[in-house]
């Protein structure tokens, strides 16, 4: 079943004219010859959260309990600033949480993941998923690793699950760790994740969230984790009239997703604009419900694309208080076992931890700071950071061309990594109005010569099984090259220039 089918989208015009609220934009021509944008340093515009940074997502439980996974994560955690992960399956057969009917749970395994976790520094985001089968009421399953995705026999059963769960992680961790986690009640119930009904789920969300709150008030549940951004409103409408506690509302979105499922029919915008305009339509969902301070979680998103990558966060200001990217680790077999060293699956990381553009677009990320100051609105991300240096994001996002499928969406079908890298050059001048005469800018550079896994890979020969000395050599040619050191002209502007989406952090001291 296709839930991520592509749909074609326009020419990329006014991408950065997002009806978000939280500030247009109009595209920069690139074939201009050096348009200007100014950067107001002394002018704040507000906070700046590292959102991208709360969560990133993981495959299955059952992965966690590999080394390469564990090396992943700790090395993602100290170079990207990730909080948490989250990841289906807690509750899979291959867990063992629940092996029969008659016995209480086991949480043996469940301990060897968090405990790992919580080691790196990292939380869990916990998405209380799947049926483990004593509890279900079918074998229907999903996936290599055959994840249940039936209702529970009995949904009081289910409750018990999860109130035990809630109670162990209590009494293992303290009260002062867990309030700071978030559960999450299943995964996309609405589409090949779930055989049961929206009502099914209402129920399955209502024993979850009751069995949570009985553990202790404090702890954070919420849901529905929907594809398409779905049912948040329907959601909260439930959860008021019912009286079911909800702390945050959660759904996932990709570029790609079927617009008709999403926004209606006969509306239609370019793939660059999707998530932002699917987040914006929450929100309104989640303002003018009863509930109406819900937070926002966005737990799936997805894209290869650095540009892209620094658009979506740019556009998102103030949408959701989590973005949480899917995947960090190429650890990953919702498909089974990886069938080539450079495989389209998900992942900032491919095979062996090698990075790919798209990890050094979160390292970028990781070093803005957290105010975001006034600018010319354009492909620019400007902010200061603690110490008092700018930190300054520039991208050149090249329009996706109708008919590819690029955002890895698809839970059944991770078609493709690539994207668009034809286009021209983008020529900038930023004109840092505020800083000295001479101040320096540290320029790093994430594009196609700088930070690519594939040149890298192709140069070397792409050989099917790399050695240990050869993944060694990948991982230091795929790196970013080293920072290009320059000085502000007098009229305190520098110029740059930016290959088809190519990213690029100015730092000014």
């Amino acid at each position: 079943m296709d839930r991520r089918t592509f749909l074609e989208t326009t020419a990329l015009a006014g991408v950065y004219t997002i009806a978000s609220g939280i500030g247009a934009a109009e595209q920069v021509n690139p074939a201009s010859a050096n348009p200007v944008l100014t950067i107001k340093t002394q002018e704040t515009k507000g906070a700046l959260p590292h959102v991208w940074e709360e969560c990133l997502g993981s495959g299955h439980a059952a992965l966690a309990l590999r080394q390469q996974w564990l090396s992943d994560l700790e090395f993602v955690k100290k170079t990207t600033g990730m909080k948490s992960v989250r990841f289906h399956g807690l509750f899979d057969d291959e867990m063992g949480v629940w092996p029969s009917e008659f016995r209480p749970p086991n949480f043996l395994y469940v301990d060897m993941v968090f405990d790992a976790m919580l080691e790196r520094g990292v939380k869990p985001l916990v998405e209380l998923s799947f049926m483990p089968g004593a509890l279900a009421s079918n074998k229907w399953t999903i996936f290599w690793y055959r994840g249940n995705t039936t209702p529970p026999k009995d949904p009081s059963q289910w409750g018990e699950l999860v109130g035990s769960l809630a109670k162990h992680l209590v009494d293992r961790y303290g009260i002062q760790e867990v309030e700071a986690w978030n559960f999450e009640v299943w995964n996309e119930p609405n589409i090949v994740f779930w055989t049961g009904t929206k009502a099914d789920y209402f129920e399955l969300y209502r024993q979850s969230a009751t069995a949570i709150k009985k553990v202790d008030k404090r702890l954070r549940v919420g849901g529905p984790a929907t594809a398409t951004a779905a049912w948040v409103g329907d959601l909260l409408e439930f959860c008021a009239s019912q009286q079911v506690p909800i702390d945050f509302a959660s759904t996932h979105a990709y570029p790609d997703d079927p617009q008709a499922k999403m926004f209606g029919e006969g509306v239609h915008y370019p793939f660059e604009e999707v998530l932002p305009r699917a987040l914006t339509m929450v929100q309104k969902q989640i303002k003018s419900s009863k509930l109406p301070d819900t937070p926002l979680y966005l737990t799936e998103w997805c894209s290869q694309n650095p540009a892209f990558i620094a658009h979506t966060i740019k556009s998102t200001i103030g949408l959701a208080e989590i973005m949480s990217y899917w995947t960090f680790s190429n650890v990953f077999e919702e498909q089974g076992v990886p069938k080539a060293f450079l495989n389209n699956g998900f992942g900032l990381l491919g095979m062996r931890g090698v990075p790919r553009p798209s990890y050094y677009a979160f390292t970028l990320l990781h070093k803005l700071g957290d105010v975001q100051l006034n600018s010319d609105e354009g492909p620019v991300l400007a902010t200061r950071r603690k110490d008092g240096s700018l930190a300054i994001l520039v991208w050149n996002l090249i329009p996706q061309p109708p008919g590819q499928h690029t955002s890895m969406g698809d839970p059944l079908v991770q078609s493709s990594m690539s994207y668009e890298t034809t286009g021209e050059t983008l020529n900038l001048s930023l004109a840092l109005d505020g800083v000295h005469s001479h101040a320096q800018v540290r320029i790093t550079r994430a594009d196609d010569t700088s930070g690519n896994f594939h040149r890298a890979y192709e140069a070397m020969g792409s050989p099917a099984y790399p050695t240990t000395e050869q993944i060694a050599e990948l991982k230091q040619k795929s790196g970013l090259m080293a920072p290009e050191v320059v000085h502000v002209n007098p009229q305190r502007q520098i110029s740059i220039s930016i290959p088809p989406n190519g990213l690029a952090l100015l730092e000014v001291s």
